[in-house]
C-alpha cells in the first residue's frame, strides 16, 4: 500500500507575535519624543541688567532666530497669530503677554509681533530677557 502524500492547506493562523514587537517598539519611541517636541524653541535671550521673574499666567510668544513664531510652544503663521490674540483678548484684556526674541533678532520683527498684540488689545505686553552676567 502506497502513502498517499497530504497537500499542506492554507495556514489559518495568524502570527502576531512580530506586530506586537512593532507596536510596543512605536509606543515606546513616541513616549521618549513626545516630551521633546512641546518644548518649542530654543532661544537666547537678550541680557539686561533689569530681569526680572515672569508672571505665572500669561500668553508666551517666542521669536526664532530666524524670525519664526510660536504661540504657547507651537508654530504659527503670522494671520494665525493675530486671530488667537483677538480671541485671548477678547476674553480677558488684561492678560499678560510674554514676548521672547533670540537676541539675533532684528528690532522690527520684534516690533512687528508687539504691534500685533497691541492691535488685537492686549497691552500689558512685556519683553523676557535674561539677567546680565557679572564679568559684564
Amino acid at each position: 500500500m502506497k502513502k498517499r502524500r497530504t497537500i499542506p492547506g492554507p495556514v489559518t493562523d495568524v502570527n502576531v507575535t512580530s506586530l506586537v514587537d512593532v507596536t510596543m517598539m512605536l509606543l515606546i519611541i513616541f513616549i521618549l519624543v513626545a516630551p521633546i517636541l512641546n518644548q518649542g524653541i530654543e532661544l537666547r535671550l537678550p541680557e539686561a541688567s533689569s530681569a526680572a521673574a515672569e508672571p505665572e499666567k500669561g500668553l508666551r510668544i517666542s521669536l526664532g532666530p530666524d524670525g519664526e513664531i510660536f504661540f504657547d510652544g507651537k508654530p504659527v503663521l503670522p494671520q494665525s497669530l493675530d486671530e488667537e490674540l483677538r480671541v485671548r483678548a477678547s476674553r480677558d484684556p488684561d492678560l499678560p503677554v510674554i514676548l521672547e526674541g533670540d537676541y539675533r533678532l532684528g528690532y522690527g520683527t520684534v516690533l512687528d509681533v508687539l504691534d500685533r498684540a497691541r492691535v488685537a488689545g492686549l497691552t500689558r505686553v512685556s519683553l523676557a530677557t535674561q539677567p546680565r552676567s557679572p564679568e559684564r
